[in-house]
Parts: structure tokens; sequence; C-alpha cells
């Protein structure tokens, strides 16, 4: 069957099929300006994660009973909405074992602790990133947005490479999505798709394989859509 183009929506729907849905989604819309803070916590009895993103006084709770903003209050360190309420246990960062005083609905949640793992894909996900891959030897990053196009980080997190966003070729045999791209005089060439994959670092399973070639070279990762 010959290849078919396809609105990028269309292929990450298709993709996302793919994947288990995960608890926040599409639904997050919140803007993630520069320097704001992204939370994933884990608390004992809940089958669904808490996310918290901060900036500066104001934030968003989101989790399965509530989706709710977030404003400091005056002892400085508490931020509450509504009904929700988060208080980290010492200031906020993204030490592993970090955890917080979180209510929701009126329900005081136990032993919440910080996911940075997880917190990283949330903190794409809430910069409208439709899609993140990652792999290993040599490390990098890959984050696949329809306004701001392709952003591949190399180097450690040294290196920042760009390039305009352009739609994708569906091959629905091999399950795949082909994005080509190019930039000062570099051409990009992503192809996702729709297969099992185990990062060989981390070991975290994820529903699609990534390849990016990208300056004679084939960098191969793993990779899940965010939307």
């Amino acid at each position: 069957m010959a290849a078919i183009r396809l609105h990028a929506a269309s292929v990450c729907a298709w993709i996302g099929a793919l994947a288990a849905a995960s608890l926040v989604g599409c639904a997050l819309e919140q803007p993630a300006a520069d320097g704001a803070e992204t939370y994933v916590y884990r608390c004992d009895g809940e089958a669904a994660t808490v996310v918290v993103w901060l900036d500066g006084d104001r934030g968003h709770l989101f989790s399965r009973q509530a989706s709710e903003p977030l404003r400091r209050q005056a002892d400085g360190v508490t931020f509450a909405g509504t009904d929700v309420s988060y208080r980290p246990d010492r200031p906020p960062d993204l030490a592993p074992a970090q955890t917080a005083a979180i209510s929701v609905a009126g329900k005081a949640l136990q032993n919440c602790k910080n996911d940075p793992r997880a917190a990283v894909w949330e903190a794409s996900k809430l910069r409208g990133v439709s899609f993140r891959g990652v792999g290993q030897e040599p490390p990098w990053v890959l984050e696949i947005h329809r306004d701001n196009g392709f952003l591949l980080v190399t180097d450690y997190g040294e290196s920042r490479h760009s390039f305009p966003y352009s739609e994708p070729v569906s091959d629905p045999q091999q399950r795949s999505a082909r994005y080509r791209s190019q930039a000062n005089g570099e051409r990009i060439v992503i192809t996702v798709t729709g297969e099992s994959c185990r990062d060989s670092m981390s070991g975290e399973s994820f529903a699609s394989r990534v390849d990016i070639e990208w300056r004679g070279r084939l960098l191969r990762g793993c990779g899940r859509p965010l939307h």
C-alpha cells in the first residue's frame, strides 16, 4: 500500500491508540512558562498520580478527582485552590524522595512522593509537546511540537537542534509515521513506529520505537505520544 500523507493530529491519535491513555492526557492545556516547575506525586492507596505545576505564586493541580488553579498562601509555602491544597515538605526540587502534603476534595492523601522521571514527561506535555522520544549511546531527547517544530537535544542537554514542523507521512502497513525537515543546511528524518520498545538505560517500556537520521548517524530510541 502506498504511503498516505495524514494530518498530524490524525497520526498522533493513531499512534496514541497503541498506548494506554495516561491520567492527564489532552486536558492539560495550562501553559508552562520559563522557570515553571512540574511535579508528579505517587500517593499510597491512589491508583492515579497527582500532577502539580508551579510558576511563581500561581500554579495548577491535576488529579483524577479535581483540576484546579493554585495560589500561594500567606505562609509562603502552601498553595491552595477551592477544594485542593499542596504543601511541599521542603522547598520544591526534583529530589527523588521529595514528599508533600496534598489534599483533594477534602481528603488528605497519604505518603505522596515525587517521581522526577515522570515529572519530566508531564512538563513536556504541559508545554504542548505532542510526542517525546528518548535514546541512549549517545543520550538524546526528541520533542515534536506542531507549533514549535522538532527539537533534538544532544550532548547531555548542552546542544539543542531545532527544525521547522512538517506533516508526517504514514505507512499503515508498517504502523509508522515519518517526518522530514531541514534547517541551516541540515536535514533530519524522524520515524515513529508503533511497536513495543524498552529504554536500554532505565528499562522503561514504551509503545513506540523512534529512529532519527541526522548528520549521517542513526539514533535509536523509544517514545510515546503526550496528547
